[in-house]
């Protein structure tokens, strides 16, 4: 080790500490920028719906705002594949699937707009929306077309 050590010059660290202080210079400007958000005024917040879809169709909508305690239910195809839908307090996930890749039960739960999971063998997505439809947050940003 100390045959190396003389290989290290003076530059080398400071441009090793500069490139490690620079690589944190991101999460500095987006935690910044996300605390400078607007609150969204009391009382504006829409309500929070789950849609479940099966092959592009609506199966159930779930009401997530306001919801308390814990809701399962089972999506069943008629070639035997399944999905069990959890919805606990006000997120839901998929819990249990019988598809060999299981990427939708990894993701866990969802609480906020425009979130999705989706089961790609069994074609089924859950996408969390406002009750007006809206998948987006309006966050005031206008991008011309």
């Amino acid at each position: 080790m100390k045959e190396y050590l003389h290989m290290v010059k003076r530059w080398d660290v400071i441009i090793i500490v500069l490139l490690t202080i620079l690589s944190f210079l991101p999460l500095a400007i987006f935690t910044y920028a996300k605390s400078q958000e607007p609150a969204p005024p009391a009382g504006s917040s829409s309500k929070l719906v789950a849609v479940v879809k099966v092959d592009g169709k609506e199966y159930k909508r779930v009401d997530l705002t306001g919801h308390t305690g814990t809701e399962k239910f089972r999506v069943k195809a008629e070639d035997g594949d399944y999905n069990d839908i959890e919805v606990k307090d006000e997120r839901i996930r998929i819990s249990g699937a019988n598809c060999n890749d299981q990427v939708c039960v990894r993701v866990g739960f969802i609480d906020k707009i425009g979130q999705t999971i989706v089961c790609l063998p069994h074609k089924v997505v859950i996408e969390v929306q406002s009750e007006t439809g809206e998948t987006e947050p309006d966050d005031g940003i206008i991008i011309p077309s």
